[in-house]
C-alpha cells in the first residue's frame, strides 16, 4: 500500500533537495550521511530522485542510484563526526542546472539522522 506521494506505508522517507550548478552535469560516486542512532537489524536505503515542482518525483529514480546499507554498518555519533558512506556501484550522472533530492528510507523508527 502506498501514500498519495507514492511511498510505501510504514517506510519513513526523508528527503533533501540539492541543485547541480555545473552546466555540464556531474558524476556522483557516493553520499555521506551522519546518524545519531540506528537499528542494527534493519537496513537503510538511499535513492536519488529528480525534483518536479519543488517535490521529489514519486515514480522516477535516477538509474543506478539506489544503495542499501545494513544497519550494523551504519556509523553513529553524538557529535556528527562519523559518516556513513552510501557508495554507488558506478558513478551516477546528474544533469546540470537541475534539482535533485536524495531520499533516505527505512522500515525502522530507530534511525535518527543529522
Amino acid at each position: 500500500m502506498s501514500t498519495s506521494l507514492g511511498y510505501q506505508i510504514n517506510r519513513n522517507p526523508l528527503a533533501q533537495s540539492f541543485y547541480i550548478e555545473e552546466p555540464s552535469g556531474i558524476f556522483l560516486t557516493k553520499v555521506d550521511l551522519f546518524f545519531k542512532s540506528r537499528d542494527t537489524t534493519s537496513p537503510v536505503c538511499l535513492q536519488i530522485r529528480p525534483m518536479y515542482n519543488g517535490m521529489p518525483s514519486t515514480s522516477e529514480i535516477v538509474p543506478q542510484s539506489i544503495v542499501y546499507v545494513n544497519g550494523s554498518n551504519v556509523n553513529i555519533s553524538d557529535d556528527v563526526t562519523a559518516a556513513t558512506s552510501f557508495e554507488f556501484e558506478e558513478p551516477v550522472y546528474l544533469r546540470g542546472l537541475q534539482d535533485y533530492a536524495f531520499i533516505v528510507i527505512t522500515n525502522s523508527n530507530d534511525y535518527r539522522i543529522y
